[in-house]
């Protein structure tokens, strides 16, 4: 009996230090999402974790067979429980690191602000009762015009890309005759507020409104790229934009979340916050759009973003661009191409 009993105390012990330490190396995996190494060692050591423990539950039943009381193995079922609850917990907690890479920018702001002398662009802030939002409008057309309402992916802020924009003859060439907008989500940037489901969509609609009320702007085509295709999508299906322009899209945030670690299925789907259900809002958008979609996308699955065109009841261009990684759209001649010609329609 204390020779069952001394191996199931080392048993016990070798599997609590072995959900200690993938807990840990899962925050680090959510901390630290652009190393590849960290993700991977992250899954094997929770893959670990759990085959230690289903071989330590059999275990626990074979030893009570030959005597071991069952308030034992509750006991050890109990840490179990609480373990899994625990890193439940964490995945919730730490998750948005992972899907809200929040970027500010400043060195961009300095060189946006020598150009407001000449009218090339304008702050915006937009007052609401979470904060104030911030953003650049890009004046690229004469008096009132079509204006391009952008919803940016991670990694990008308003500053950055309408820089580019500025400074780049090509890629403002694209949107010839058109302005063009984009204000940070809430925590990016300058933007107040916190990065959440509710506040992009609130902040998707405050904008849209606020623009549709300028001088300057006779109608919007609403454009977004990954995360930001979510939140394009769903001001699309409340509003009546003139066009749609989505990169890089998924169909839901399950797929999102997916897309980083694929266990996200069944019951876990509760431990995802932000569903971003993209294609419920399809449903209801009232024009044909245009969304540009790759097979070597490591980040948003290509079979996501298929699952999202069906739903047009309008129907859908649908643009797979072969060979161009998720960071890659914004570079690809194909993509700039297709958007340029789908704003001159």
């Amino acid at each position: 009996m204390n020779i069952f009993t001394n191996h199931l105390k080392k048993l016990k012990k070798s599997a609590f230090t072995g959900l200690i330490a993938s807990v840990t190396v899962t925050l680090l995996w959510f901390v630290f999402l652009s190393s590849a190494n960290v993700r991977i060692l992250g899954l094997s050591i929770f893959g670990a974790a759990v085959v230690l423990f289903v071989f330590k539950i059999v275990f626990d039943i074979v030893i009570e067979k030959f005597g071991i009381t069952r308030k034992l193995l509750a006991n050890e079922l109990f840490i179990l429980f609480a373990l899994i609850a625990f890193l439940s917990v964490t995945i919730c907690a730490f998750a948005p690191v992972m899907l809200f890479a929040s970027v500010h920018n400043e060195r961009a702001e300095k060189r946006l602000s020598a150009y407001k002398a000449n009218g090339s662009v304008e702050e915006l802030n937009f007052e609401t009762e979470n904060g104030t939002l911030h953003g650049w409008f890009l004046h690229n057309a004469q008096g009132s015009a079509p204006t391009v309402l952008y919803f940016g992916g991670n990694g990008e802020d308003a500053a950055g890309r309408v820089l580019t924009l500025l400074e780049s003859e090509n890629l403002r060439s694209v949107f010839d005759g058109y302005h063009f907008a984009y204000v940070d989500y809430p925590g990016y940037g300058k933007s107040e507020g916190m990065a959440s489901e509710k506040s992009f969509k609130d902040m998707g609609l405050t904008v849209y409104d606020s623009l549709m009320n300028r001088d300057d702007v006779n109608r919007i085509t609403l454009m977004g790229y990954s995360i930001g295709t979510g939140v394009a999508n769903y001001a699309a299906s409340e509003r009546q934009p003139a066009g749609l322009i989505l990169m890089a899209p998924y169909a839901d945030g399950y797929d999102l979340y997916n897309g980083y670690a694929d266990i996200f299925h069944g019951p876990l789907k509760a431990l995802v916050s932000f569903k971003m259900k993209s294609v419920k809002f399809a449903e209801k958008v009232d024009i044909k759009p245009l969304l540009l979609a790759s097979k070597a996308d490591q980040e948003i699955p290509y079979d996501s973003s298929v699952r999202l065109f069906e739903r047009y009841k309008k129907g859908c261009n649908f643009v797979t661009v072969d060979e161009i990684g998720h960071n890659d759209f914004w570079k690809s001649q194909e993509v700039l191409d297709e958007i340029e010609k789908y704003l001159a329609q």
